[in-house]
């Protein structure tokens, strides 16, 4: 199991020079950085918030619902941007139903298992994932369908560090699965373990 944080770039002055340089930089850094803690803590509260929420995902065969926010989505994946006047997303396999006024726009996702999505809302929200080598594939075909690259590549690059040849079968095994949503570089780095 691993622990993935992606965040995005921060700007540094560096413009101070000598030794006094790399203490300024290290000042400026923690400055800038001194509110993303409890910024993450706010948005996964808001991962979890039921009563603001404007969309409900119904997943499986269980038909589970987890909430989210439109925004949020909108500003993480490229399945909620970019929409027509009307539409809420583009996800393949997902059905969009009708909601009384004032009620989260629900999203049917029979495909998706809830424990997986759970996890994905959690990344959109934070960054933050425990990505496990049973649901890597899953988790990356879910980036891939809800247009979240950093994610994708975050998986991709998973499996190219954990692979072994006591896990290589079952690796190819769920590539081939989903083979075209998987990059080239990754089912190609899943068979050369095979020609080891």
């Amino acid at each position: 199991m691993i622990l993935v944080f992606l965040a995005g770039d921060v700007d540094v002055d560096t413009t101070s020079e000598g030794a006094m340089g790399s203490r300024a930089q290290s000042v400026i850094c923690d400055k800038v950085l001194a509110g993303l803690p409890q910024l993450l803590d706010d948005l996964q509260k808001l991962s979890e918030d039921q009563d603001t929420a404007d969309v409900v995902f119904i997943l499986g065969t269980s038909e589970e619902r987890i909430f989210a926010h439109r925004i949020i989505l909108m500003a993480r994946c490229k399945s909620f941007q970019n929409m027509k006047r009307g539409e809420i997303c583009r996800i393949p396999g997902c059905s969009v139903l009708p909601s009384a006024p004032g009620a989260p726009s629900p999203v049917r996702l029979p495909h998706i298992e809830a424990d997986i999505f759970r996890q994905f809302i959690l990344y959109v929200y934070t960054a933050k994932i425990m990505l496990q080598d049973s649901k890597v594939f899953e988790m990356m075909t879910l980036a891939q369908d809800l247009g979240v690259e950093e994610l994708k590549i975050a998986c991709e690059e998973h499996v190219r560090t954990t692979m072994s040849v006591a896990n290589a079968c079952t690796f190819l095994a769920a590539v081939m699965e989903i083979q075209d949503k998987a990059s080239g570089k990754l089912i190609d780095t899943v068979l050369e373990v095979f020609t080891v």
